[in-house]
């Protein structure tokens, strides 16, 4: 205790020189900070500005492009340059003080005082942890006239020193090929508490990203919603993807914070990915609604290097996952992007349609995703395979959704809409409409043959590339086959032409999938107009026939060999529809077969 008075007096006597209340995180002596953090150091309530610094008057002096160096640090050479900048003042400070480039975003802080009003708005910070000359961390710090309101931090694991964010005009412009969002790495949002100089977490944090075969993208992808834990009964359920509370002046205490939306995505293609960088793809992804408080092991990280305050607050990377996949969930939606059409860095999620889940953000894609929900609470992540459609599933999911449109065209052409019928948790019917109209074509109760998966990822990448996938797109092109030996659609043909170019088979067994729904539609309403166009729907039966197996007709009736083979057929055609919603395609190939014999 009498350490702490007397750090406090050396700190005191040094008010002359300093800027107090340094906002170290914690009771550091400031005659221990670097030179580097003294030149940025704030005052009481977190304000930083340049009208002070001996150098201000000769950095308005500067015109458009004109800039000089400073030795900060008394070394003999420079370390920091102050330049005029598209209108504001610009100061790099080289915190190794001995880079040969100041301006090189490796030890490098840059603060920005827009249109070089002297109060500073941005500070950008590159951090090398490990001296390696690649940085490890950026921050993005936001100022509101002077005042600190919070910051974006990100940490690369990767070591490569690629920028984490891409910036335009000293802010962050949500470039997905020029920002790092991806590889192994994570950034979060802190907001600044001016009351207790901390950093607590607030909105995405964090974002996680880990690369297992590090082919430089992201495999899996993490997101937080931190918000007080009171908004989610308060006027705006949506807390953590509103910005004003960011730029807000006060801050909430961390006891009343919680983590009330979990996303987490996965990629299960197989092998090294050769996607664009600036086309991240994830297959599927949960959102996750719950109000657990934001409490986790580790989540504290302080760095010796770093500006005060020096102490973060996110989720640590290495348990990101884990808290993921145990997230105490109230609700879950179960988003999978079927036709490969949606590269957000973010991973699939929910939207605001249909369900609202709280906190979630977006909005995301409407056309070809697959989504489904749970109402039930559940504190682990569970996935069943149905061999009916050969498609992954949400447990639980007690409705799902999907519109299939705007793909070949410009029109909505299939909507499919399931459902849990007897509560077991798996969805086992199934409404199908075409186009806009509002009565559905085929109703379908199925056997969804389910069998839980484990969530592993490495197992799915395995399973979905090499049985399912090639199994479905057989199945698809063997009954289109046969389908179009009597039926033709327009559309069917659009997603088949789709289909063949797809570059993934993920893509190409969507636009199968679609294709042979339109082509099944179609050859269903052809058997059953064929079948009834005899003279059994509408005519009298022909007494003189009555009891014959030979053909009556609609001038004197049917006979009640007209009555067996219309009833056979009906049958026959009702195998076919039953076959095909099961996903026995094997079997709907020859049922479709028997038909068409009959029919000849």
């Amino acid at each position: 205790m009498m350490h702490a008075f007397r750090s406090m007096s050396k700190m005191l006597c040094r008010l002359a020189l300093l800027p107090a209340a340094l906002a170290l995180g914690g009771s550091t002596d400031s005659a221990q900070l670097e030179w580097y953090m003294r030149e940025t150091a704030m005052t009481n309530g977190g304000r930083l500005t340049f009208l002070s610094k001996p150098w201000w008057p000769k950095a308005q002096a500067l015109a458009e492009g004109q800039s000089f160096t400073m030795d900060l640090n008394r070394d003999g050479r420079p370390d920091t340059i102050v330049k005029r900048e598209n209108g504001h003042i610009v100061q790099a400070i080289d915190d190794s003080g001995r880079a040969t480039e100041i301006w090189n975003e490796v030890s490098t802080a840059y603060l920005v005082s827009y249109k070089g009003t002297g109060l500073v708005d941005r500070m950008i910070v590159y951090i090398d942890n490990d001296g390696d000359g690649n940085a490890d961390e950026m921050e993005m710090r936001h100022y509101r006239d002077g005042y600190l309101r919070y910051a974006w931090f990100g940490e690369n694991y990767d070591g490569d020193g690629v920028r984490i964010f891409d910036i335009k005009d000293w802010s962050y412009v949500g470039n997905n090929g020029k920002s790092k969002f991806r590889g192994n790495l994570q950034i979060y949002l802190n907001k600044y508490d001016p009351l207790t100089n901390q950093w607590l977490p607030l909105s995405e944090c964090p974002f996680a990203f880990w690369d297992d075969n590090k082919d430089g993208h992201g495999d899996t992808v993490f997101r937080v919603s931190a918000a007080p834990l009171a908004s989610l009964t308060g006027p705006d359920t949506d807390y953590a993807n509103n910005y004003n509370y960011m730029w807000a002046d006060k801050a909430t205490p961390l006891a009343e914070m919680g983590n009330l939306n979990v996303r987490l995505s996965f990629n299960i293609d197989p092998g090294t990915r050769s996607d664009p960088l600036d086309k991240p793809h994830y297959n599927f992804g949960f959102t996750m609604v719950g109000s657990e408080p934001y409490r986790y092991p580790n989540m504290t990280y302080t760095n010796p290097k770093r500006r005060p305050p020096q102490t973060v607050t996110r989720i640590d990377w290495k348990d990101g996952i884990a808290i993921g996949m145990s997230y105490p969930a109230r609700e879950t939606g179960f988003t999978w992007d079927e036709s490969r059409s949606v590269w957000r860095w973010e991973g699939q999620f929910w939207l605001y349609e249909r369900i609202y889940l709280s906190n979630t953000g977006g909005p995301t894609a409407r056309w070809n995703m697959r989504r489904e929900y749970s109402p039930a609470p559940v504190a682990d992540r569970r996935l069943y395979y149905s061999d009916a459609d050969k498609r992954y599933h949400l447990f639980g999911a007690t409705e799902g959704w999907l519109e299939a449109g705007h793909l070949v065209n410009k029109k909505k052409d299939l909507e499919f809409r399931w459902s849990d019928r007897n509560g077991d948790g798996y969805l086992d019917t199934v409404q199908v409409f075409e186009g806009d109209n509002a009565i559905p074509s085929r109703t379908s109760h199925f056997e969804p043959r389910a069998v839980m998966v484990n969530l592993d990822r490495k197992a799915l990448v395995r399973e979905y590339n090499e049985r399912i996938l090639p199994q479905a797109i057989q199945e698809n092109l063997d009954l289109i086959a046969s389908l179009k030996r009597i039926a033709n659609s327009p559309a069917a043909e659009d997603y088949e032409a789709e289909a063949a170019k797809a570059g993934m088979p993920e893509r190409r067994r969507y636009c199968l999938d679609i294709a042979r729904e339109l082509y099944f539609l179609r050859a269903r309403q052809l058997l059953r107009e064929k079948n009834a166009a005899g003279p059994y729907p509408s005519a009298s039966p022909d007494r003189k026939k009555w009891r014959s197996t030979e053909p009556g007709s609609r001038d004197t009736g049917y006979s009640m060999g007209d009555t067996l083979r219309f009833w056979k057929i009906e049958r026959q055609i009702a195998a076919f529809e039953t076959s095909y919603a099961a996903g026995r395609l094997k079997e709907a190939r020859e049922h479709f077969r028997q038909i068409e014999n009959e029919l000849k």
